[in-house]
């Protein structure tokens, strides 16, 4: 089961988070975006470790391997020291209107496996260990909270039966989303700009890649990070020359990324940024791997300055694919094939494994030949851990 994990703040924070809407809330504060159709497991640290919070598939964990991935899963918690467990199934994003049966089935079985999988742990860990790691289920859809009790709770299926019992507190009105507006936190959007990053990507003219060009792409990426900002927020305040050297800019990026060596050298800058210390290209992922004290700098992380801007790249690539001469397509194929790695390797650098895993099927379906999705498969769903942990 590939799964986002990421430290929950504090123990105050979960405790509030007993309240399903609150859970949701503080999931969609610490992964940088809502969470739909996913399983979310939130557990207070025991021994001194930091409280935990993963989202995953839920499709995977309705599979045939779901209970399977889901033990795996909680043993993985378990080593990295997490307590007792509250599971909310998230359907669609908790508020968007589904039928009633539809959730009772899926909570019914989402349920089952979550309560049988958790009874299993607790043999298998051996007598005394006490209950097993999930202690309650619960579920978010069509506006309301649901309660999923355990078997045996009450005679025949009916133990099984979800319920609903009250309505769905939205994001603003929860404790979690008021409280990181008073501490300052970013509180994530959805993007609200994706009809001007299409219209951006439609009408550019990439040149040619020069695979020789020693461009630095760092220094670009910054210099288009700032363009962009008027080119979506404010279009209409910029005078024309002005207007079409943004997009220069920004096509002059997305053809350098289409060269490996730069779009590489760019990742190498994404891991030494705000740490001080140069990384060996050759060797970046074997020391991700080995070296905890490489912690991504907050811009690399979902939601983050840089992230977000990667991500605007990629969808403008996307748009410029369909439009240009057949040069200018290929310039914006190779550009949105290295961001979508480059977002995969930083996504999994950030224990995002599910995110990943998602751009990894984007990038399958859109180009079944690739060589390179399996390759990125491989580190997220086996999953290859970075050394460093969330803890902060």
């Amino acid at each position: 089961m590939t799964t986002d994990t990421t430290s929950a703040n504090d123990d105050r924070h979960l405790r509030a988070a007993e309240d399903p809407a609150e859970l949701l809330a503080l999931a969609r504060l610490n992964l940088a975006e809502t969470p739909t159709d996913s399983l979310l497991l939130a557990g207070g640290g025991a021994g001194g470790s930091p409280p935990m919070l993963t989202r995953s598939s839920l499709g995977e964990l309705l599979g045939p391997r779901g209970r399977e991935h889901l033990a795996r899963h909680l043993a993985l918690m378990r080593e990295r020291g997490s307590g007792p467990l509250r599971a909310l199934v998230v359907i669609g994003d908790g508020h968007q209107q589904v039928l009633h049966a539809v959730i009772e089935e899926v909570l019914r079985r989402a349920g089952e496996v979550l309560h049988e999988v958790s009874a299993a742990c607790e043999v298998g860990l051996g007598a005394g260990a006490g209950p097993g790691p999930v202690r309650v289920v619960q579920g978010a859809g069509a506006g309301l909270r649901w309660e999923v009790p355990p078997p045996g709770t009450s005679a025949g299926e009916a133990g099984m039966r979800p319920r609903a019992v009250g309505a769905l507190a939205v994001f603003e009105d929860t404790s979690a989303a008021a409280g990181a507006v008073l501490e300052g936190r970013p509180v994530p959007r959805e993007e609200a700009f994706a009809d001007r990053l299409d219209e951006l990507g439609a009408g550019l003219d990439l040149p040619a890649v020069d695979v020789a060009s020693t461009v630095d792409p760092g220094a670009l990426f910054a210099t288009v990070r700032a363009a962009l900002r008027p080119l979506l927020a404010a279009p209409e305040t910029l005078a024309q020359h002005d207007r079409m050297t943004k997009c220069e800019q920004v096509a002059a990026l997305l053809s350098a990324l289409a060269v490996d060596r730069l779009h590489w050298e760019l990742l190498a800058q994404c891991v030494e940024h705000g740490g001080g210390r140069e990384v060996e290209r050759a060797t970046l992922l074997q020391e991700l791997v080995k070296d905890p004290e490489r912690i991504p700098h907050e811009d690399v992380r979902a939601g983050g300055e840089w992230y977000i801007a990667l991500s605007r790249l990629r969808a403008i690539a996307a748009a410029a694919q369909r439009g240009g001469t057949p040069a200018a397509r290929s310039t914006a194929r190779s550009a949105w094939r290295a961001l979508t790695a480059l977002l995969v390797l930083l996504a999994w650098w950030n224990h995002r494994f599910a995110s990943a895993g998602a751009l990894v099927d984007e990038l399958r379906a859109r180009e079944p030949e690739s060589t390179l999705a399996p390759l990125l498969s491989r580190m997220t769903d086996t999953p290859i851990f970075p050394a460093w942990w969330p803890s902060t």
